[in-house]
């Protein structure tokens, strides 16, 4: 697929310089071609008016001879600027009252000729004027015409491999990860119908069993369904995330959040034995959207939760600059391992996939946080080492950067 659309990226591009090269060259050609025309014809006037050659016209470049004729057809005179023999202009003017035209081309031997047949009062003139010259000059114009051309073609199919490559490069990277994706969904979301599957049959298998005799069953495929929601809620946030859609914002008090959300995980660590520390000044007024900020926050204090063994530490702190603020959670659980810390923000990726499924995730927490993150324009770094800890730094700017 991607090689048919790099090929008629490239054809487009040839083909349409092609055309515009054609129209430019061929513009040039008949321009030069009507020229001179239009030079031959004002020469052969002002010769058959004048009968002598203009001074303004250079001799050595207008090759030309005429003859006067009477109304009998004799010749009484002649004047020429090229060498040529009596009975050579007799033939050529015996020619020219044969075709009967008072202006054309003609051609006898080695002579090639526009004529002029112009009245007198003595009978008529007829003025030859030599246009191999202009033949001479067409000949090199539509070669190096046609030289340029095919250079200019040749560069821009070049150019245009090059472009193609590069431009090409992103949409297939795009469209890998989207296949990734979809499979990886498809795979997260099997599992748990699986699971609804089974415990559906072996309620249907006794369906004389009453309801409470079979909750075992029953809250299976609610769990399930719930992380199904859960899933299929993450997957919808980083579709409209890709969509790009503006998501409405606000100042609001960041440090106010944080107390809250302070609040809301306090009974949870200290179920876990888990200490939640905050660290945060008052009344710090920021720029986004509120529910976006508490949604990052919650995936990675959830995340510090989940990986950080009975007795350790979390803490969150939040600190303020000139024109960012400083957001960080620090665990001091069991780390991420160096060959990880560069894809855990990528979509599904999960550092030990039977501990994390075990844990309800389906690797999108992270990688929905970045979304968040640079919808607010701002930056998220990790740093962890095993068996030590892990801590996020988030740096967002206080006011709205267009």
């Amino acid at each position: 697929m991607f090689r048919k659309l790099k090929l008629k990226f490239i054809l487009t591009n040839v083909v349409t310089l092609t055309v515009v090269l054609v129209m430019i060259f061929s513009g040039m050609y008949f321009s030069m071609r009507g020229f001179l025309k239009f030079q031959a014809d004002m020469i052969l006037h002002t010769i058959a008016k004048e009968e002598a050659l203009n001074p303004n016209f250079d001799p050595a470049l207008i090759r030309f001879f005429f003859t006067k004729v009477n109304a009998s057809g004799e010749i009484i005179g002649h004047l020429s600027g090229i060498t040529i023999s009596t009975e050579d202009m007799g033939a050529l003017k015996e020619e020219v009252l044969k075709m009967g035209a008072t202006t054309g081309k003609i051609t006898q031997g080695k002579y090639k000729f526009k004529f002029l047949k112009f009245p007198k009062e003595y009978g008529f003139i007829i003025v030859f004027l030599d246009y191999s010259v202009e033949e001479i000059m067409y000949k090199p114009l539509i070669t190096v015409s046609t030289f340029i051309a095919l250079l200019s073609i040749a560069l821009v199919f070049v150019i245009s491999l090059f472009l193609a490559n590069r431009s090409i490069r992103p949409i297939k990277t795009s469209w890998e990860k989207q296949a990734v994706f979809i499979a990886d969904a498809s795979h997260e979301l099997r599992t748990p119908l699986a699971v609804v599957n089974s415990n559906l049959e072996i309620v249907m298998d006794n369906e004389d069993k009453t309801v409470g005799s079979q909750k075992k069953w029953l809250s299976n495929i609610q769990c399930e369904l719930e992380r199904m929601k859960k899933l299929i809620d993450d997957l919808l946030f980083l579709a409209r995330a890709d969509a790009d859609g503006e998501m409405p914002k606000e100042h609001f008090d960041l440090s106010e959040l944080l107390y809250k959300i302070y609040d809301t995980f306090t009974p949870l660590f200290q179920k876990k034995n888990l200490e939640l520390l905050l660290n945060s000044p008052h009344n710090i007024i920021v720029y986004g959207n509120e529910f976006r900020i508490k949604q990052l926050i919650t995936i990675l204090l959830d995340n510090a939760m989940k990986y950080t063994g009975e007795g350790g530490k979390v803490e969150l702190t939040l600190q303020t600059g000139t024109n960012a603020v400083q957001l960080s959670v620090k665990d001091t659980g069991e780390g991420i391992a160096k060959e990880h810390l560069g894809k855990i923000f990528d979509r599904f990726y999960r550092v030990d996939k039977s501990r994390s499924r075990n844990y309800g995730g389906a690797g999108l927490g992270l990688a929905i946080a970045q979304c968040i993150v640079n919808e607010h324009r701002g930056t998220i770094n990790v740093i962890s080492e095993v068996s030590k800890g892990t801590e996020f730094k988030i740096s967002l700017p206080i006011e709205n950067k267009k």
